[in-house]
């Protein structure tokens, strides 16, 4: 690589350090890629290139470990052909990505080993050995110089432009070196170490060009794969939406979530997902579990079309991704209609009464004590109903069980229309509906009951044969304002109830702790028969499911 004639003068020594430092730093810097193969083994020639040049000048060196003028001449002429196989290897990497034909190589090694022994032992000429080491080097690099610039025409480029000047310089050098020594004024030392400089640019160049298009072939990669991306998510069968994960702002949706939530994939950047998850407190909750965990399956939302305001349930699973740079949700959806009203059906079936379809004692012994304490966290009334039917064994006694059904299914009816959706009406059995109204003071309450009882006496109900069955009842009505234990209300409302009975039933009887105790007294004596004092002079029993109530806790 260098010529060490250039240590002959003072001044170079400093160049000369500075272009084999450069030289071998550029071979550490290409040593590990592939795609910088051919310029390693072309460095590498280079540096045996300086070991040739040293020995040729210091043949002493030689001499002095015993070999004679035949060996030296073979050793040199040997290292000018190892040079030479090095750089055709290095010109054919660079020509077309792979190391020279196996079978031609073998040639010219041969070839070349043959003519080092022929010149240097058999047929010695020290001129023509002399001509032979520049001719082994001069051949290959023509080849190395004729390869750059293939490269440099596929390929235009700075590198690949600095290193056809470097092996222009180098084969000058060469060339000068052989046929022109005898002009000291052409062989100038600045020759020997300017191209190292060049080509040691030309490999940064090179290198930085390969991170450029490894960059570039990156992005490309990247760009495919969000195209494959927003087709798999147009093409899902199931509505997906991707959302930033901050401000909850829609960065892309599908063609099925734009149907699904009634706007354009090109209008979704200006909706929030607040705007189709509607419920407040599982979104929330829904969001929150999303953060900590990364990913969630089959959560249940609440969901609706921003062009209707009748929400309905679906499936949601989501995952923690990156999209175009931004924290984001891809969240899919899946449409659990059928699910949901099986629930329903199920719920329905566990907590709703078979015949009148009010919600049953399992249901109300459930959710009236979670109401309860709503009421009480919120500082509010809350009163019971209880409602039975008078003379109920007489009806299916002269009319039939069929005709009794009917009448419990009319009261009922009357006791949904007739009061608020959130009152909750429950039947607790027989001919017994225990009533709950929300937000309820006794005054209020006694009202309502007193309307349910004037709209079942004048209700007029047919059976299949037209005929027509009037029916009465008897109403409990208790409050909160003397009681706000549910097993005390019960009882309460249990004999109050049993006051109206006690009355001439057909009738509205608020709680009242004196009048319960006068007919308490008579129930004792008429404990042996089993009988409330109220019925004693009645032909049947009218026994409430609520006695003993107390018995059981909530």
């Amino acid at each position: 690589m260098l010529s060490t004639n250039i240590f002959y003068s003072g001044y170079n020594v400093l160049f000369s350090i500075m272009s084999l430092f450069i030289g071998i730093s550029s071979v550490f810097l290409i040593r590990g890629s592939k795609d910088f193969r051919g310029l390693f083994l072309f460095q590498l020639g280079g540096l045996l290139m300086i070991l040739l040049t040293y020995l040729t000048t210091q043949d002493h060196l030689l001499y002095k470990i015993g070999l004679n003028d035949n060996f030296v001449i073979f050793v040199l002429t040997l290292l000018s052909g190892l040079i030479s196989i090095l750089w055709i290897n290095s010109a054919t990497e660079l020509y077309n990505h792979r190391l020279a034909n196996r079978e031609a190589l073998t040639i010219y090694t041969t070839l070349t080993a043959t003519l080092c022994v022929y010149y240097s032992f058999i047929g010695y000429n020290s001129g023509q050995t002399f001509l032979l080491r520049p001719m082994f080097l001069l051949i290959s690099i023509t080849m190395l110089f004729l390869s750059s610039l293939v490269c440099l025409i596929r390929r235009v480029n700075i590198g690949h432009f600095l290193l056809s000047l470097s092996l222009f310089l180098l084969l000058g050098k060469l060339t000068v070196s052989t046929f022109f020594y005898q002009y000291n004024w052409l062989n100038l030392n600045i020759f020997n170490w300017i191209w190292t400089y060049i080509f040691a640019v030309a490999v940064i160049f090179m290198r930085f060009d390969m991170y450029r298009s490894d960059l570039k072939q990156s992005w490309n990669t990247i760009d495919k794969l969000n195209l494959q991306i927003i087709n798999m998510i147009d093409t899902s069968p199931f509505p997906i939406v991707i959302v930033d994960a901050k401000t909850c702002k829609f960065l892309t949706i599908n063609n099925k979530a734009a149907l699904l939530f009634g706007f354009t994939r090109k209008d979704a950047i200006y909706h929030l997902l607040e705007e189709i998850m509607v419920d407040e407190q599982n979104r929330c909750k829904f969001l929150a579990n999303l953060q900590q965990r990364g990913s969630l399956d089959d959560y249940d939302v609440m969901v609706c079309n921003v062009l209707s305001v009748t929400p309905f349930w679906m499936s949601a699973s989501a995952k923690s991704m990156q999209h175009n740079g931004i924290d984001a949700f891809y969240i899919t959806f899946q449409d659990i209609a059928l699910r949901k009203e099986r629930e329903n059906n199920l719920q329905n079936q566990a907590h709703k009464d078979p015949l009148t379809l009010t919600w049953n004692r399992l249901y109300f012994e459930k959710f009236v004590p979670e109401k309860i304490k709503e009421c009480i966290h919120y500082a509010q009334n809350f009163s019971l109903l209880l409602v039975d039917a008078d003379k109920f064994k007489k009806i299916n006694d002269k009319y039939g069980h069929k005709v009794g059904d009917l009448v419990l299914i009319e009261i009922a009816g009357l006791c949904r229309n007739s009061l608020r959706d959130d009152d909750i009406v429950a039947r607790f059995g027989g001919e017994e509906f225990v009533i709950f109204l929300n937000d309820t003071d006794l005054r209020s309450a006694t009202r309502v009951a007193e309307r349910l009882r004037q709209n079942i006496e004048s209700a007029a109900i047919k059976d299949d044969e037209d005929n027509i069955i009037k029916v009465t009842v008897s109403i409990g009505v208790v409050s909160s304002e003397k009681a706000n234990s549910l097993e005390v209300l019960l009882r309460q409302v249990d004999d109050a109830m049993y006051l109206a009975k006690h009355n001439g039933r057909n009738q509205v009887a608020v709680y009242d702790e004196q009048q319960v105790k006068s007919y308490q007294s008579k129930k004792s004596k008429s404990a042996k028969r089993n009988i409330h004092p109220v019925f004693q002079n009645e032909e049947s029993e009218e026994i409430s499911l609520l006695d003993n109530y107390g018995s059981q806790h909530f």
